[in-house]
């Protein structure tokens, strides 16, 4: 008799055994997306506590790279200005040493000119050669001063801006 009812009632017994299947599957299917939920939350934060160090270190390392790259601009603009000045310096040096020259140069004629009425004509060829090559040497000479205040220069520059070792540190 059981049978002959549960027979009469097949498809409303199906239905109602699917309903509660479905509804079954729903539920524990909300139960892993809760589930996997948490499981996300906790794995973001470890995975945040993990990055943390790495990014707290990169911020400080930027941080410390501004406050190099500051530095050895402030000590290249300083080195550029010095030097600027020193090339002032050396070129009022350089033309002090012109006058210096010509005033030399035109003691020199003078005494070319004295010389070329003594009664010694080999003495008077001798100064003069003389006279010329002192006029040659001096030529050289502030040549050479010049070069080398700008080579000084030039180092102290480079010496100035090149960066300490404790700075690439």
């Amino acid at each position: 008799m059981i049978w002959a009812i549960v027979w009469k009632y097949k498809y409303w017994i199906a239905i109602a055994i699917f309903f509660f299947l479905w509804v079954g599957q729903i539920a524990y299917t909300n139960h892993l997306s809760r589930k996997l939920q948490k499981t996300e939350t906790v794995c973001d934060a470890r995975i945040a506590k993990a990055i943390e160090p790495y990014q707290t270190a990169i911020a400080k390392a930027e941080q410390q790279k501004t406050i190099t790259e500051k530095a050895w601009s402030d000590k290249y603009i300083e080195v550029e200005r010095n030097a600027i000045k020193k090339i002032q310096d050396a070129n009022a040096s350089a033309r002090s040493a012109e006058l210096a020259n010509n005033g030399l140069s035109k003691q020199l004629s003078e005494a070319n000119q004295r010389l070329s009425t003594a009664t010694h004509q080999t003495i008077v060829e001798y100064t003069i050669t003389n006279s010329e090559l002192l006029e040659a040497c001096t030529a050289e000479y502030r040549s050479m001063a010049e070069k080398a205040d700008g080579h000084a220069i030039d180092v102290e520059r480079l010496s100035g801006v090149w960066p300490e070792e404790k700075a690439l540190k």
